[in-house]
């Protein structure tokens, strides 16, 4: 059986390469990344860069690279749009489409560093995501020399976590805690896991990668790789299935509860910031679990 990569690069080069109002074609991620771990599971990462934005936006033209399986779009770093295409062999490419005109400005605007406290929020939001995203490893597919250049002035950024962030993340985890425990209860099951997963598991993905950060741990976003960067006890904490039952949910949102509580804390704690403490909570959620 062939390799399902076998041919992707130079089919959407020449896709690409064919297309005048593509200015550029980026990749980017791990695959482009010096000493990332790749696999035979990494997608393809890339930057589409073009004068006609909206020709792409709603994820159609991904037909025209192969076998597709399916696609999707999201609205990510900011107001760029995300199209993710899964083709045969479940190879998965993820495009994100960008303005010409935008990333040329964003580019010139990091050839002059020092003029960044002058720049407009909307640039500087700009900026910002591309040294996320961009500053870990790119490789230009289409766009030649002048596009190497502008790309070669991308620096690495880390934005860590703000306290505005942290106690939103904190207020919507143990809200969200207390509508689970209510809906277990009740015997509203699927609306008990649901919550659990969309809102605490994440969550509390959230604060432990930026515990990690903080720690000097090469942490990832979403989860990812966190068998290499937890803890044994973080990884304990965060192993569990919720069956659609009663006391193995409230089981579930205590040991959520446990993980976030510690985390929450020690990110608070390198910060200097005043984490509030849901002692009430966590005493009307140990009644209940014993009732």
């Amino acid at each position: 059986m062939s390799d399902p990569d076998d041919g992707w690069a130079a089919t959407v080069s020449a896709w690409a390469l064919a297309k005048a109002d593509i200015r550029a074609l980026v990749q980017i991620g791990s695959r482009v990344q010096k000493g990332a771990a790749v696999d035979r599971f990494s997608d393809y990462d890339y930057h589409l860069v073009t004068s006609r934005p909206g020709r792409y936006r709603d994820g159609a033209f991904t037909r025209d690279l192969g076998p597709l399986w399916a696609y999707g779009t999201q609205v990510a770093f900011g107001d760029a749009v995300k199209v993710t295409a899964v083709y045969a062999g479940a190879l998965e490419a993820d495009f994100v489409v960008l303005s010409n005109w935008e990333v040329r400005v964003a580019a010139l605007a990091l050839a002059w560093p020092m003029a960044a406290p002058l720049w407009p929020a909307p640039l500087r939001r700009g900026v910002a995501n591309l040294r996320i995203v961009a500053a870990p490893g790119w490789k230009v597919i289409k766009g030649g020399r002048d596009w190497e250049t502008r790309y070669s002035r991308i620096s690495p950024l880390r934005l860590p976590l703000s306290q505005g962030e942290f106690d939103r993340l904190c207020g919507e985890f143990w809200t969200q805690l207390v509508w689970a425990a209510k809906k277990a209860e009740r015997g509203e099951f699927r609306a008990s896991q649901r919550a659990l997963h969309v809102h605490l598991i994440e969550n509390s993905l959230r604060m432990l990668q930026e515990e990690a950060l903080l720690e000097g741990r090469a942490a990832r976003p979403l989860g990812r790789r966190a068998e290499g960067w937890m803890t044994p006890e973080q990884l304990e904490g965060t192993d569990f299935s919720t069956a659609l039952d009663r006391d193995a949910l409230l089981s579930g949102l205590q040991r959520i509860m446990d993980v976030f509580e510690k985390s929450s804390l020690a990110v608070a704690s390198r910060n200097g910031w005043d984490a509030a403490r849901h002692d009430e909570v966590r005493a009307w959620l140990n009644g209940l679990r014993v009732s």
